[in-house]
């Protein structure tokens, strides 16, 4: 027996991207593990819904956060890198401050593993200064 497909709902301006402290843009600088971007329908999404969700964003100037950011995780919300690489994301108004240099470049968390503790450190890159 088939089990339905059944459509994400999705947030939509609920998780903040801008850093507080720097005012500038997260923005992840490569695709999650598990980022609704890969081959493969990680994410079991219904047929058409990521487009749906993708014209519905650049037609409100919006984006997409990354769904393994944000509330529920130990990583602040973040733009997904996959939404950021879409050909139509420059409508996205925080791509377009971001990509004033206002932009600050998140690494994907860890893959989440159950047998971890669940407040695990954000990981940044090298070149940026941790925050205190």
């Amino acid at each position: 027996m088939l089990t339905p497909r059944v459509e994400r709902t999705v947030a939509v301006g609920q998780t903040p991207v801008t850093d507080t402290a720097t005012g500038r843009v997260r923005v992840l600088n490569t695709r999650c593990a598990t980022c609704d971007f890969r081959p493969g329908n990680q994410g079991n999404l219904a047929p058409g819904q990521l487009a749906r969700l993708v014209r519905d964003c650049v037609a409100d100037e919006g984006h997409i956060v990354c769904h393994e950011t944000g509330d529920e995780s130990s990583q602040p919300g973040a733009i997904c890198a996959g939404f950021a690489a879409h050909p139509d994301a420059g409508r996205s108004l925080a791509l377009r401050i971001a990509a004033t240099g206002h932009a600050l470049s998140q690494e994907p968390g860890p893959v989440p593993d159950l047998r971890s503790t669940p407040n695990a450190p954000m990981r940044t890159k090298a070149s940026e200064p941790a925050s205190r």
